[in-house]
């Protein structure tokens, strides 16, 4: 169940220079707008990040590292729980996505969604978490949300509710960390990394 768990969290993150370690709140300066906000991070469409992910369901709590590559339509994710054990690899471009889970099989499908609602029976808004890891609503979906300094502070879509709880200095500020919960599941993301390429 739990390496199940795993394989949703990875695959969450799918579809769809500078370094950037995260670092303690800046004082703030001028900030851009909403829009202008929303045009810069819509831009950003090829990154490296490195964090840790935490999932908390009623039954556990586990962490494990995340290493998403993301060149446009693109991607590659790797998953590792403590010390290196366990985890998952996903890869993918539409239409086409690989899931190789440690110490199990090979999954094969058309999308990420389809992997994981007819092999492991989760039904979750993979292709949303594209645009909510860079702080932007999904464009595909009715959404409200809550602004603080004219970037994204709390995002209900979907029957998820998204907390940003820290940005980065970049410009566009980018999540350094954020939490995302519906029913009795919560997963927080913590990126110690972003890496435009």
């Amino acid at each position: 169940m739990l390496k199940h768990l795993f394989i949703a969290l990875g695959c969450l993150y799918l579809a769809g220079c500078s370094l950037q370690k995260t670092q303690p709140a800046l004082p703030l300066g001028p900030t851009l707008s909403w829009q202008d906000h929303q045009a810069l991070l819509k831009q950003y469409a090829s990154w490296e990040l490195s964090g840790k992910v935490g999932i908390r369901t009623p039954e556990d709590n586990q962490t494990a590292s995340l290493k998403w590559l993301q060149i446009k339509q693109t991607y590659q994710i790797d998953i590792h729980g403590p010390w290196g054990q366990g985890g998952a690899s996903i890869a993918g471009m539409p239409g086409e996505v690989t899931v190789n889970v440690s110490g199990d099989k090979q999954y094969t499908g058309g999308s990420p969604e389809q992997i994981l609602y007819e092999k492991l029976g989760w039904d979750l808004p993979i292709s949303d978490i594209y645009w909510w890891i860079r702080g932007l609503p999904s464009p595909a979906k009715p959404y409200t949300h809550s602004l603080e300094n004219n970037r994204l502070k709390n995002l209900q879509q979907d029957g998820w509710e998204i907390q940003y709880l820290r940005y980065n200095s970049l410009t566009p500020a980018l999540p350094n960390k954020l939490s995302l919960s519906r029913n009795d599941l919560k997963i927080t993301v913590v990126i110690n990394s972003w890496i435009k390429q």
